[in-house]
């Protein structure tokens, strides 16, 4: 579970920030608890572990400078993301240790890329897991644990992981609205793979997995797998 704070004095701005975060969460299948805050002193009073905290630099009865300041002295892990309208504030949000700026207006992609970056840095894929209903029941798997899916004979379609071939009861495309989609590719209709376990590219359109496995590529996608490949 993720847990969100949002603190802004201003209505709209939690409204938005709250809608973009939901979004993001839900297109990756991230469970998470949004929490709002419209002054610092209750942020600092729920008495609650947030995962991330979205945190406005300036409020009517509060400094959020100051009350990253006060965090920091309960919480050195708790990530702090300031949003401001005041670009003179980073040097404040420096001493905080803030993970990331946002400036106002921001854009739903501004918050986005934040995440990313985020979960990119607290290796949050490392913990995640996903669920697939299979002949003998459901299974539970790791992210990490899995190289890729592939359509085969009678349309079946297999999961390869690091140990072992399973077949799922699902179309590839239901499995591909789970994943997450800077991390999985679908580089054939066939297959959908794991951009991690990507060790070369063969002949233009042969992928080499790294577990030895040879992976087909769709000719016009080439460099659309080579962009989400460099990312």
């Amino acid at each position: 579970m993720l847990s969100i704070a949002i603190c802004d004095d201003e209505k709209e701005t939690i409204k938005l920030v709250k809608a973009i975060l939901s979004n993001y969460c839900e297109k990756r299948f991230i469970n998470y608890q949004i929490y709002e805050f419209d002054d610092g002193n209750k942020l600092l009073n729920a008495n609650k572990n947030f995962d991330i905290i979205f945190l406005d630099t300036e409020m009517k009865s509060t400094n959020g400078i100051e009350i990253g300041q006060k965090i920091r002295e309960n919480n050195r892990l708790v990530t702090i993301v300031y949003i401001t309208s005041h670009t003179e504030n980073w040097r404040g949000a420096y001493k905080v240790h803030a993970f990331d700026f946002i400036i106002k207006p921001f854009t739903k992609n501004d918050i986005f890329s934040v995440m990313d970056d985020y979960l990119a840095a607290v290796n949050f894929n490392e913990k995640r897991k996903i669920i697939f209903p299979t002949d003998g029941g459901t299974i539970c798997l790791n992210i990490n644990d899995i190289y890729y899916f592939m359509y085969e004979s009678k349309k079946k379609v297999y999961v390869y992981t690091s140990e072992k071939k399973i077949l799922i009861r699902q179309h590839l495309m239901e499995i591909y609205e789970k994943l997450d989609k800077n991390r999985f590719y679908r580089s054939r209709r066939d297959c959908i793979l794991n951009l991690e376990y990507v060790q070369e590219i063969k002949n233009d359109f042969v992928i080499v997995m790294k577990n030895g496995d040879l992976l087909p590529l769709a000719q016009k996608k080439k460099d659309e797998f080579l962009t989400m490949l460099t990312k």
